[in-house]
């Protein structure tokens, strides 16, 4: 299992309250139909835990995959990820994404 994170920004003129519609009616459905898909959240920044100033992004998705290399393949071939970047665009600009593996607590190696 690997954890994907996808750092974004509204684009200027983008409605956050669309955006996000878009996102619990359309992102959620066709991203849990991928089968490398376990868990998938989309997170509204309210800004930096400390010290102030404003975050260089507006959200945060959050996925866990059943392997990067799938989910690096679904990204290229499946129908379903097409549409999301497909529509996607209108709303907000990538600024940045990062993949792991979770360090489990003890104990959950598995």
């Amino acid at each position: 299992m690997a954890s994907v994170f996808w750092f974004s920004k509204l684009k200027p003129g983008a409605n956050a309250a669309e955006y996000e519609r878009w996102v619990q009616q359309t992102d959620y459905r066709l991203a849990q139909d991928l089968a490398c898909v376990i868990h998938y959240r989309v997170h509204r920044v309210a800004g930096p835990v400390e010290g102030g100033g404003a975050s260089p992004y507006d959200y945060i998705e959050v996925l866990e995959v059943t392997d990067i290399d799938a989910y690096r393949s679904a990204l290229q071939d499946d129908p379903a990820i097409q549409q999301i970047i497909a529509e996607i665009g209108q709303f907000i600009e990538g600024v940045g994404s990062a993949w792991g593996d979770p360090i489990a607590p003890p104990g959950k190696e598995k």
